[in-house]
């Protein structure tokens, strides 16, 4: 499964796939106040900037997953040019009902709510990967803040 080619040329040259630009996604690692080490899934994350410029950072570790083969070997070397290429992984796949088994401290779905079917079925579908603390699923959603 991949994106439509014409999707992938059109937006080949954008580093973020989204209505943030590279300034809000700065602000927003500040203001969420990462800890080295924080775990993030980004889900249909594009061309990585996000992932990529926190690892840079804010040295947090993660994930990201996207739909795209042209988008996700972007991220690949994007994460090398930035060099966090060992803290962040780039996964093709598809975002939609994407649940890790490794529990993570922040799940991201930024400008693709469509991967929920709008939303509430976004946020609900990030919850089931946010967890507190270390290990593995419990067969439970985790609380919310």
């Amino acid at each position: 499964m991949d994106l439509p080619r014409s999707f992938t040329i059109r937006e080949s040259t954008h580093r973020i796939h989204n209505p943030f630009g590279s300034d809000k996604l700065a602000a927003l690692g500040r203001a969420l106040v990462l800890a080295p080490g924080t775990r993030v899934l980004d889900l249909a994350s594009g061309s990585g900037e996000m992932l990529c410029t926190w690892a840079r950072d804010h040295q947090i570790t993660g994930t990201g997953v996207d739909i795209s083969t042209v988008f996700t070997a972007q991220a690949r070397a994007r994460a090398d040019e930035l060099g966090g290429a060992e803290q962040v992984a780039f996964v093709h796949g598809d975002a939609c009902g994407h649940v890790t088994d490794d529990l993570v401290d922040l799940a991201s779905c930024l400008g693709a709510t469509w991967i929920g079917d709008g939303v509430v079925g976004t946020v609900e579908l990030l919850i089931r990967t946010v967890g507190t603390g270390t290990g593995r699923r419990s067969g439970s959603n985790p609380p919310l803040a």
